[in-house]
């Protein structure tokens, strides 16, 4: 029987020395069945022409896109174009830390057939080096199928990068989004009710840098409230029964100094996306100055007599 292929996706731009070191940590794999895909959105060929000495050792599709897909389209672009019976999406700035990477994952999807994807612990590497484990509320990682939308409050999957997936699952990235892109992304894998194992090594490298899209959003803080509101609206009133996302968007208006409905707006959210749960929230919100809010007790104990006022419908 011959072995499975594993696509390894990465939706490029730039930066072809990330490149290369993404696909050097491929080369090294101690399981060689991999075909790489690269959908590169980069205005030149610095990519394409970086390569060119890995074409000879490893399986590379190159695709260039003219115009940008821009991400995350690019995302989707690059696992359309995989043939493999599993896949990963391998952002550029992230590489497989152990050289039997592959062989893991693998191993844990033949160990449970029913088994849809799989993820490693979350390891981030800073510039200098220094690795941070990113995955917190571990009771969580146990938890997420009878608790999908928890994922908002603290992703304990991590990036696209650390998670292979079968061949199959017809799940895809929501274009709209640049910050939660993939909490919907893993929020709609486990509401599919797909099972999935958690790897608790480091397998794969997250790469932080100035340049990613986190920086820009933290930055911006408008992009982070629009797209939770957005997060809310596909939720629903009934995901609000659950105290911990009530407090989740409690503090996410009270962080964010969001006062009124014209302030959702200003961030670029249209009216008719504001969920009637959040509507409320915010008015019992704006009766109360942000200097009581910002008292951590005080606010719980306003958010609990919230919560329990809300009408039954929601």
């Amino acid at each position: 029987m011959s072995e499975p292929l594993i696509s390894i996706c990465i939706p490029a731009y730039k930066k072809p020395e990330f490149v290369l070191r993404a696909i050097q940590s491929v080369l090294k794999q101690s399981y060689k069945n991999v075909e790489i895909i690269i959908s590169d959105d980069s205005p030149n060929e610095d990519i394409k022409i970086a390569i060119q000495s890995y074409i000879s050792e490893l399986n590379i599709k190159y695709y260039h896109n003219q115009p940008a897909l821009k991400s995350p389209r690019n995302w989707n672009n690059a696992i359309q174009l995989s043939t493999g019976d599993y896949y990963m999406l391998l952002h550029q700035d992230d590489w497989l830390e152990s050289e039997h990477c592959l062989a893991i994952y693998l191993a844990a999807f033949k160990s449970n057939p029913k088994v849809s994807f799989v993820f490693c612990k979350n390891t981030a590497i800073q510039p200098d080096g220094t690795q941070l484990n990113l995955q917190y509320i571990k009771s969580l990682l146990h938890e997420m199928q009878q608790k999908p939308n928890h994922i908002l409050r603290a992703n304990v999957i991590g990036p696209p990068s650390n998670t292979m997936l079968k061949k199959g699952v017809d799940v895809h990235y929501d274009e709209d989004y640049i910050w939660l892109v993939d909490v919907d992304y893993y929020v709609q894998l486990l509401n599919k009710g797909l099972h999935y194992i958690y790897l608790d090594q480091h397998l794969v490298s997250i790469g932080l840098h100035e340049d990613q899209t986190t920086v820009f959003c933290r930055n911006n803080e408008d992009v982070i409230v629009k797209e939770n509101i957005w997060f809310a609206q596909k939720m629903g009133n009934k995901a609000f029964a659950d105290i911990l996302i009530y407090d989740y968007y409690w503090r996410l208006l009270r962080n964010y100094k969001i006062r009124s409905i014209d302030d959702l707006e200003k961030d670029g959210v249209a009216k008719d996306r504001i969920l009637p749960v959040i509507q409320k929230m915010l008015a019992f919100q704006n009766q109360i100055p942000l200097a009581i809010l910002k008292i951590g007790v005080l606010s719980k104990t306003l958010m609990t007599l919230n919560y329990f006022l809300r009408p039954k419908s929601e």
